[in-house]
């Protein structure tokens, strides 16, 4: 899901979609906040957070004023269509020592191959690693049929009850030192696949 368009002409920008949703998310508890605060909470720039913040006012996403920027209707219902789940994770076994970050993707399953693509993206977008978990039948998976539950099964307990997982459901858990790294790897993965 692109949720920003790259420029045609000019330096690119210096933030991704992961920040534009991230902005959405800290908006969306409906009070006005500054762009200076924004910037601090969503780990970019005064000059990018300007930049998102154009942007999205630009789609009706959001309201400028001198008081502060709020999330506008229009911009509630369109990040309440964003299909993910973030819970952050205490120390399992897959994030062992590390911190770790389990996104949720709804009915997503058939565009995963190996797993390699979303930690490959996650890594890019500056998590240490990520594993993704596909939900077959009822059943917890690793990509290649190999069965999360009896591998990892503190793992598996934690995200069935965290998540209303079904069938066709992934779960894409970010891992990093840094929990913000973490957080960041797993919905940058994500957004990849809507």
């Amino acid at each position: 899901m692109k949720l920003i368009e790259r420029p045609k002409y000019g330096p690119l920008h210096r933030f991704t979609d992961y920040h534009v949703y991230k902005t959405l998310s800290v908006l969306s508890d409906g009070t006005r906040k500054g762009r200076k605060q924004l910037a601090d909470k969503v780990g970019v720039g005064e000059g990018s957070m300007r930049t998102i913040v154009e942007c999205i006012r630009d789609k009706g996403y959001i309201d400028v004023k001198q008081t502060g920027i709020k999330i506008t209707k229009k911009g509630s219902e369109f990040f309440n269509t964003i299909p993910l789940q973030i819970y952050t994770l205490g120390e399992s076994d897959l994030v062992y020592g590390k911190s770790g970050v389990a996104v949720q993707v709804k009915g997503v399953a058939s565009k995963i191959g190996s797993g390699m693509e979303q930690r490959d993206r996650a890594m890019i977008a500056g998590a240490d690693g990520a594993t993704t978990v596909l939900v077959k039948k009822g059943k917890l998976q690793i990509p290649g049929d190999i069965d999360l539950e009896s591998i990892y099964p503190d793992t598996a307990s934690t995200l069935n009850k965290l998540f209303d997982l079904e069938d066709e459901d992934i779960v894409i858990i970010g891992t990093s030192a840094q929990l913000e790294c973490a957080e960041e790897g797993a919905v940058a993965a994500a957004l990849d696949l809507l």
